[in-house]
């Protein structure tokens, strides 16, 4: 991959990230004042393997700051989003390959500023771990499998955040 094909990925997350930022709240706020109760739709790992690992980082949640709640919601979305910016594919394709989804992660931390530095010791670590172990750690291009495991991973690391926040 050239550096202008890169370049152009990093600038489409951007600005998807961008919209979702400006835009999020705008849309949470309206969820809020309905009566209904919009839980958030994490669901546990059917992988055993992958729900021991996403377990650790809901440990380490829970163990961390007093800002777990919020701090844990806001990774549950940010985790959730990425699996469905990974979830695409076809004409919609934004990530083709696991450095893609590696960008992709550091863009988006970067961009919600969740100021996390020293509130959860080896969190980042478990996170990676989770995602390292599920799609491995080599830059290969995504067939629909390994989206698949990308994204249950993703969706995994979602359901520890929230777990951790409770």
């Amino acid at each position: 991959m050239n550096i202008k094909n890169t370049n152009i990925i990093v600038l489409v997350i951007g600005g998807l990230l961008l919209t979702y930022g400006l835009l999020g709240p705008v849309i949470k706020n309206n969820l809020s004042t309905n009566p209904i109760n919009h839980a958030p739709s994490v669901l546990a790992p059917l992988d055993p393997s992958l729900k021991d690992n996403c377990q650790k980082v809901t440990e380490i949640l829970k163990s961390g700051s007093s800002d777990r709640s919020v701090d844990g919601v806001k990774l549950s979305g940010l985790f959730s989003d990425l699996a469905r910016l990974i979830e695409l594919d076809g004409e919609n394709e934004v990530i083709k390959n696991t450095d893609e989804i590696r960008e992709a992660n550091k863009i988006a931390g970067a961009f919600y500023n969740l100021d996390l530095k020293g509130k959860y010791p080896d969190l980042t670590q478990a996170a990676t771990y989770v995602v390292v172990q599920h799609i491995g750690d080599d830059n290969v291009a995504l067939d629909p499998e390994l989206r698949k495991k990308a994204v249950e991973a993703f969706n995994g690391l979602a359901w520890a955040f929230y777990e951790g926040s409770k």
